[in-house]
């Protein structure tokens, strides 16, 4: 057992060594009469027991204490000496980490063994308990997985450094990314692959980041850093973009390379948030858009981006009072006959009547009304108030002009919902409008997933009479294999093909071949956006069918469709 005494009395040292050898002579045993010397010692070397005078010449023994125990020398057991019978010196020298207090003068070879044992034993005892409070405080405070940071740490960290922030001016930035598509790898290869990758992934990032920037999981496949004392928001920016750029070099493990990207969202304060809870909101919006507009990639929360989302947070909140509240509309846009210039039919187009921001057009609410799970109700809508208004139209038409028929757009959601079949039998029941008069538009990027499913879904539609219509030709995924694996009555032509005329011959040939390829299948063609009378022309002569365009008619209202369609006959 190695023992170092630290008392400047000559007479107490030599004392408490004869009483120790004594009791044991194999101990082994140093001394210093100062502190100085003292802490120097049990500095360098190690010491199993240290017997501790409270005078000491430069220092007391609680400040010299104080000192070992800030050494993180927690594994030495001291024993104070003093010849002060002082409850309150005793109590606190245990309150500052000794394991007994002991009177000089009551220093005998039993006594003193004993109180070292019992010491030591006390020591093992506060040892084990600061151990089992380490483990403790490092699974409440680490990711288990990949040893960073873990949500509840980065919570306590980023609210401190927030709150600093404030008081120092210098702002502090959040950058949370997770990995791309991660959840394609568990499925394919299992968990235990996929969090194989994310020790990986996080090990990495540690490469990546500023010493003083803390890295933390906070779950699955989400990970966050967090930047102190910004000189300069770009410092952010630039390393989002160098966590984007390293991710593009692939990640070697189970001997293949693995392609991983990610997609980063970046928030500062004093731009829009100032406290924790909304800087970590901030990120993540901004980290969703950088999904949105096609991942690997980073993001920066700026002013604008706030207004976009606080709009459609508006949005949100009131499109879904939307329809009990009688705001939609449709607007229709008549298809001609290209054979005689009669009314064929007309599109049914669904408007929204905002109460504050006036009639919004579909691109601005329906990915919103799909997110939210409101397009099956509003879809049902449509297709009841069209086909309910077509057969009002029949009603007011002379018997000898031929009837028009209505096309009403589904949506992918629309295409996958059980409740197609009964909407679309419902509507024709209770109008009584015959099945021939309704034709579905899909567009091509709705079939693409699950095509056979589809396919199955289509034919059942087809087989009840109702005309089938392909939307947007030419812009999507369709085939050849496809158009026969569909029961499709009508191919739509997209605009963008149309808009071509005039500008050119290899232009106008894909245009003609288009046309071409549907009345080889014996399709009805329609070409859409056709505005010019040049453009009238030329997809009358290359074989379009039916023409549908602002030449002939923007979308307009119900009223104004009868007045300018209906009426004049």
């Amino acid at each position: 057992m190695h023992i170092l005494i630290i008392d400047d009395d000559e007479v107490d040292r030599i004392a408490i060594i004869r009483a120790l050898k004594q009791a044991n002579n194999t101990l082994n045993i140093s001394q210093a009469d100062n502190a100085l010397d003292g802490l120097a010692l049990a500095q360098s070397q190690h010491f199993d027991i240290i017997l501790l005078d409270f005078r000491l010449p430069d220092r007391d023994g609680i400040e010299v204490l104080i000192e070992l125990r800030n050494n993180k020398q927690h594994n030495v057991t001291v024993v104070m000496l003093s010849r002060q019978d002082d409850e309150k010196l005793a109590e606190m020298a245990i309150k500052q980490g000794a394991q007994d207090f002991l009177l000089k003068d009551e220093v005998t070879p039993r006594r003193l063994i004993r109180a070292m044992h019992q010491a030591q034993h006390r020591r093992t005892l506060e040892e084990n308990l600061r151990l089992s409070h380490e483990k403790l405080r490092q699974l409440a405070e680490q990711d288990t997985l990949t040893g960073l940071a873990n949500r509840y740490e980065f919570e306590c960290a980023l609210q401190l450094a927030v709150s600093r922030a404030s008081r120092d001016t210098l702002p502090v930035a959040i950058l949370l990314l997770d990995i791309d598509r991660f959840k394609q790898v568990n499925d394919t290869f299992g968990h235990d692959v996929g969090d194989e990758l994310l020790i990986e992934v996080s090990r990495r990032l540690k490469t990546i980041i500023r010493q003083s920037d803390l890295l933390a999981r906070l779950g699955g496949d989400e990970f966050v850093v967090l930047m102190h004392d910004l000189e300069d928001v770009k410092q952010a920016i630039l390393l989002a973009n160098r966590i984007v750029s390293d991710f593009k070099q692939p990640i070697n493990f189970h001997k293949a390379d693995w392609m991983v990207t990610t997609s980063v969202g970046i928030a500062v304060t004093g731009d829009c948030a100032n406290n924790a809870v909304d800087l970590m909101k901030c990120a993540d919006i901004a980290m969703y858009r950088a999904k949105q507009e096609g991942r690997n990639q980073a993001h920066f929360y700026s002013n604008e981006l706030h207004e976009a989302v606080r709009l459609r947070n508006s949005l949100e909140l009131d499109i879904r009072k939307a329809l009990s509240n009688q705001q939609f509309e449709l607007f229709y846009q008549a298809q001609i006959d290209s054979s005689n210039g009669e009314l064929t039919g007309m599109e049914a187009l669904l408007r929204w009547q905002h109460p504050t921001r006036g009639l919004l057009a579909p691109g601005e609410f329906i990915a919103l009304a799909e997110e939210l799970g409101l397009m099956i109700e509003i879809g049902q809508w449509v297709l009841d108030t069209a086909c309910k208004q077509l057969l009002h139209w029949h009603v007011l038409l002379p018997r000898h002009v031929k009837r028009p028929l209505i096309a009403v757009n589904l949506s992918a959601i629309q295409l996958h919902s059980k409740k197609l079949f009964t909407g679309v039998d419902h509507v024709l029941n209770e109008t009584g409008l015959l099945p021939q008069y309704l034709e579905l538009e899909i567009t091509e990027s709705a079939i693409i997933k699950n095509p056979e499913k589809i396919a199955v879904v289509l034919q059942t539609i087809a087989n009840r009479g109702i005309r089938l219509a392909l939307d947007d030709f030419g812009t999507g995924y369709s085939s050849f294999e496809h158009l026969k694996l569909f029961p499709i009555h009508n191919l739509k032509i997209d605009r963008s093909f149309v808009k071509n005329v005039g500008s050119g011959e290899d232009a106008e040939r894909l245009l003609a071949a288009m046309f071409n390829f549907g009345n080889t299948l014996e399709l009805i063609v329609t070409a859409e956006g056709v505005e010019t009378t040049e453009q009238v022309e030329f997809c009358k002569q290359k074989g379009a069918n039916v023409l549908q365009g602002y030449h002939f008619s923007k979308p307009i209202n119900a009223n104004e469709f009868e007045k300018q369609f209906i009426n004049v006959h």
